[in-house]
């Protein structure tokens, strides 16, 4: 049955409007795909314990609190209401509800920025691959932390602003609310202020104001000011001059500069903007002038790459849009939209088949084991930890245990971070950083690549456990000495930039330490083993042998080690040597009796099969 000709563009209508509810749809789930992942966020605990703090005291500290080094230091507490937030939603639900909020939030900005780059112009494909794609350029900071109320807050600007442009220029007086809330949940409400006013300069640039001079003025003072509204107040402004000091200078990840190795996606997309940018022109300097801001801050320090991703997201869209309209045909917009389709659903199908879903904690986000280790073996009063430790321990242990440090930077002293910093890596110096604090504990996490796996010195520490994610050193005192003598390893760790961190086998105890010789060698042996390094495990084990460290059971292993190995060489008469004494002890050594028949076949072929028979007959 054929269409008529008014039954047609209907018709193609509604297949329009499919395939843009379609988009829609999956790119909410490719949002929710990337959001629901298990919780690894390590900043988070000191939110939850804030929360937790607040909703039980019914006030906010202001001061560090949770550390032993400086307990009575300012914290400047800007995000109070979002550590509100997840203490009522671990409240609720534990982790998984957290991570549900989590992936609320990101939801909510992602449907906002599509919203505000509909709205702009672009077309529904061109929407939906630049949310998308300002997804992939914001992966690393889609966790756990107050950011994702900023993320929300630039969606919503980004719509107020897109409506503005439409003809609804007094829906900008909701700007000085909107920061008002913001500016509760995050000092990333600096944003409201800065979008705006760069948006409004490039609009007047263009030639034309949404509104009179006099209430654009007012709409930014009344934000500005209610940037501040908060019960930490100015503080606000203290903390962002933070970021251009110590912040600006800090050794951690979030801090360094964007480069395209690390964070392609940003490099892409800015690509693509600046092409779109150089498109459009002054149409839309409006989007123009704060994406170009936010990118020099996002260059600057990579934590606010996510940020730009999702305030550029409607340029992207209006850029994205501008190379689709090169193509006229309807047909093959619709099999673009349809491509886009298969491609955003074949990208979650395969990652969601590598990543099953799991809410909750993620069981790697601390070193647990090594964390019981510390609290069973009482090692936690002064215990020297890293940043991302910090935060779970004084979550799991305050008030009974304070941390060395966690990772609110600003609630430490300018002068610590930079200590910490540039404390040179030799054991002498970093030891003497950690008797300043007090410090006879240490646990190191990431021990392969963490820098301070080398500074501790065998002469004064023991390290009494090692794992794959982490080491436990204790200062050699006598109130460890019980401890050292059960679980010293007898290993040595150094750090090498090249090559990070690798283990040196200590021959002989330091003089401190009281392990008995033949304790200390068979420790040795058993770690050597471990490394992989069996040739020299055994001369350890040699070496116990001759001081009389071995049971006989031992030395039964050792002398099959020794046959075998001069076996292997060609001494046959030696390894026979060896078997012989590995019989006397264990008589039913089946491997040993086997080897002396092999090693007897040249010179005793009798002999050779009677062990042969023998073998046989041991099961």
């Amino acid at each position: 049955m054929g269409l008529s000709a008014e039954g047609e563009p209907k018709a193609s209508s509604r297949l329009d409007r499919a395939l843009e509810l379609l988009l829609l749809a999956l790119t909410l789930v490719f949002v929710a795909h990337r959001a629901l992942v298990p919780m690894a966020e390590t900043d988070l605990f000191f939110h939850l314990k804030l929360g937790d703090l607040i909703r039980a005291e019914h006030a906010i500290p202001f001061r560090n609190l949770f550390s032993f080094t400086y307990p009575d230091a300012p914290d400047p507490d800007l995000c109070w209401a979002f550590q509100v937030l997840v203490s009522l939603l671990y409240s609720l639900g534990g982790f998984p509800a957290i991570v549900l909020g989590k992936a609320g939030l990101i939801l909510l900005a992602a449907l906002l920025v599509h919203h505000a780059s509909r709205r702009a112009g672009a077309g529904p494909v061109a929407a939906a691959l630049a949310t998308v794609l300002a997804l992939c350029a914001a992966d690393q900071r889609l966790v756990e932390r107050p950011h994702l109320v900023t993320f929300v807050g630039i969606g919503a600007l980004s719509c107020l602003l897109a409506e503005a442009r439409n003809g609804r220029p007094r829906l900008l007086w909701l700007v000085p609310p909107l920061a008002l809330v913001w500016a509760n949940f995050h000092a990333g409400v600096f944003f409201a202020t800065l979008v705006l006013g760069l948006a409004l300069v490039g609009t007047r640039l263009r030639g034309e104001l949404p509104l009179p001079r006099w209430q654009l003025a007012a709409i930014l003072a009344l934000a500005a000011v209610a940037s501040v509204m908060t019960p930490a107040g100015l503080q606000l402004l203290r903390y962002l001059l933070w970021h251009t000091g110590l912040g600006a200078t800090r050794n951690i990840e979030e801090f360094r500069h964007a480069n395209p190795y690390s964070d392609p996606w940003f490099f892409v997309l800015l690509a693509l903007g600046l092409g779109g940018a150089v498109r459009l022109g002054r149409s839309q300097l409006d989007k123009i002038l704060p994406s170009l801001v936010v990118a020099m801050l996002a260059w600057r320090s990579v934590r606010f790459v996510a940020e730009w991703a999702f305030l550029s997201t409607p340029l992207l869209a209006l850029s994205l849009h501008a190379l689709g309209e090169l193509v006229s045909s309807r047909p093959l917009r619709r099999l673009g939209a349809a491509l886009c389709l298969c491609g955003i659903g074949a990208v979650v199908i395969a990652e969601r088949r590598a990543q099953p879903l799991a809410l909750g904690l993620d069981p790697e986000v601390t070193p647990f084991q090594a964390i019981d280790f510390v609290t069973r073996e009482g090692l936690r009063e002064r215990l020297f930890v890293d940043l991302e430790v910090g935060c779970y321990l004084l979550w799991e242990g305050w008030p009974r245990y304070r941390v060395f440090q966690d990772a609110r930077l600003p609630a430490y002293p300018d002068a610590f971070h930079r200590t910490l910093d540039e404390t040179p890596l030799a054991p002498a110096a970093f030891d003497a950083l950690l008797t300043r604090y007090g410090v006879d504990a240490a646990l190191v996490n990431e021990p392969d690549i963490n820098m301070r796996s080398g500074s501790f010195d065998p002469d004064a520490w023991a390290l009494v456990y090692r794992a794959e994610d982490a080491l436990v050193f204790v200062r050699r005192l006598p109130r460890h000495e019980a401890l050292i003598r059960r679980r010293e390893i007898p290993l040595r760790l150094r750090f090498a930039f090249l090559g990070g961190s690798h283990v040196e086998p200590l021959g002989t105890p330091p003089a401190l330490s009281p392990v008995p010789r033949c304790e200390w060698d068979h420790r040795l042996a058993i770690a050597l083993d471990g490394e992989g390094w069996i040739d020299r495990a055994q001369d350890v084990r040699t070496h116990a042998l001759e001081h009389g460290c071995l049971s006989a059971h031992e030395e039964a292993e050792l002398r099959y080690f020794l046959g075998a190995r001069a076996q292997r060489e060609g001494r046959l008469e030696r390894a026979t040597s060896e078997y012989d004494r590995v019989l006397e002890l264990e008589p039913t050594h089946r491997r040993a009796r086997l080897n002396r028949a092999y090693a007897r076949l040249p010179s005793e072929p009798a002999l050779a099969l009677m062990d042969f028979l023998v073998a046989e007959g041991i099961r």
